[in-house]
């Protein structure tokens, strides 16, 4: 068995806490929501269930010359399969008899499979990730099919694409890696899968925290979802520490290590079905446009989130996507008052109506529909919404308010990006949530 971690399959080995203290049998386990770790102790004075009874075990602790302490963040777990090392844990429930027994429940955000030492991988010089639809948005592949419907034949052939240097932001060196493979279907050896992948790497000349990479990961995903919308994800591959270099038996290091990473929910997004064209493309932004779009994620952060994020409201009502998405409308329109020049304090006083208008008024003949038809019908259903003294809007309404509004910051973020005005408008014409939805007779 390989030292994986997979869902439904525990483990079972030892425990390593980095404090000395005595040897401990666990379970391992993933979950399709967790990566959990159950460590027992036989009685309350145990180091381990200080974790979890905190000073309730402190005398017995100390009268031992031992210090009570919390659960570690970093926690190395090994069995016969090899090691685990878990990362961002914290006790999470326990079960305990009085002056007895008990168990307690640790989870970990990361694992990383093969680490030995006491190596701190919260923090590190490199990451990758896979993030759905960025390999049909560059444009590249890794194989390439031949059909000869004549012979019957059909060809695979396996092309070594030149990865892409997107620049530097913010010191993170961004690159895209072309990357494929064949594996077996497990208890079906007829089927082999072809993978077309393409990884998202950056990487740091000092370590850095994941949160901190993982921004311009989820920064590309987010254009994604912009340029299409459509659900994209990012899923953790692997991480890099320049003082973990690849070493063999001989103590000898061959260059950089790259770590499988594994967490809980690495779910990838599903492709879109039927036909869906992206609004910004690659070939019109280029690597430059690609971080001027980070800047403008960072720039107006609060404006495009509550945006991007209604995304995922699936089975929200349309009363709750406007109310969703309404803040980031008012964000924008106060952010671009406030690149012109007006201070906090005059951009605040702006109406509703001045910051929608505000908006429209970069967006030109950008748009599908009539844009001052569009404040207008917002700012009723928007205030309708928010103030009990105004006519309830009806939801029919204010769903076609909310698919406009999604559609004007989009063309908003196009037009910044250098998307040709003329290009936008069309591409919104053909554009699947360019669609008013009307009453039931």
């Amino acid at each position: 068995m390989p030292n994986t971690l997979d869902i439904g399959a525990p483990r079972s080995g030892d425990l390593v806490d980095f404090d000395a203290t005595p040897e401990v049998k666990v379970s391992l386990e993933r979950t399709d929501k967790r990566i959990g770790l159950t460590v027992a102790w036989s009685t309350p004075d145990s180091p381990y269930a200080a974790w979890y009874l905190g000073e309730e075990v402190a005398p017995g602790l100390r009268m031992g010359g031992q210090v009570p302490k919390p659960a570690p963040s970093r926690l190395l777990f090994y069995d016969s399969h090899g090691t685990v090392l878990l990362l961002g844990c914290w006790a999470r429930g326990y079960h305990a008899a009085i002056s007895g027994p008990g168990s307690g429940r640790i989870w970990a955000s990361f694992a990383v499979p093969g680490v030995r030492e006491n190596i701190d991988f919260e923090r590190v010089n490199g990451l990758r990730t896979e993030i759905s639809g960025l390999r049909e948005w560059l444009g590249i592949s890794s194989w390439a099919r031949r059909e000869d419907y004549k012979t019957r034949v059909i060809e695979l052939k396996s092309e070594f694409p030149a990865s892409i240097t997107a620049g530097t932001f913010e010191g993170l060196d961004i690159n895209f890696g072309p990357a494929r493979n064949l594996t077996k279907v497990k208890d079906d050896p007829d089927k082999q899968v072809v993978h077309d992948l393409i990884w998202c790497q950056t990487r740091s000349s000092g370590r850095l925290d994941w949160e901190e990479h993982l921004t311009v990961h989820r920064a590309i995903r987010d254009l994604l979802v912009l340029s299409r919308w459509h659900g994209e994800s990012v899923v953790f591959n692997y991480a890099m520490r320049t003082d973990d270099p690849l070493t063999t038996m001989d103590g000898k290091t061959h260059g950089e290590q790259w770590r499988a990473v594994i967490v809980a929910e690495d779910t990838k997004a599903t492709p879109p079905s039927g036909r869906r064209e992206h609004l910004i493309r690659y070939g019109e932004l280029g690597t430059q446009g690609l971080l001027r779009w980070l800047t403008l994620r960072e720039e107006f952060g609060r404006a495009l989130d509550p945006v991007i994020s209604s995304i995922d409201l699936k089975s929200a009502t349309p009363h709750t996507l406007l109310a969703h998405t309404g803040p980031g409308l008012e964000a924008l329109g106060y952010l671009l008052f406030v690149r012109d020049g007006k201070t906090s304090g005059q951009a605040s006083g702006m109406s509703l109506r001045a910051r929608l208008e505000r908006i429209l008024a970069d967006l030109g003949d950008c748009l599908p529909f009539d844009g001052p038809a569009w404040v207008d019908e917002l700012v009723r259903d928007y205030n309708g919404l928010k103030h009990a003294n105004r006519a309830a809007p009806d939801q029919v309404d204010v769903l076609n308010s909310w698919l406009r509004s999604v559609l004007v910051v989009r063309a908003w973020m196009a037009l910044e990006l250098g998307v040709p005005a003329e290009g936008i408008k069309s591409r919104l014409q053909q554009d699947p949530e360019n669609k008013t939805y009307e009453r039931r007779r």
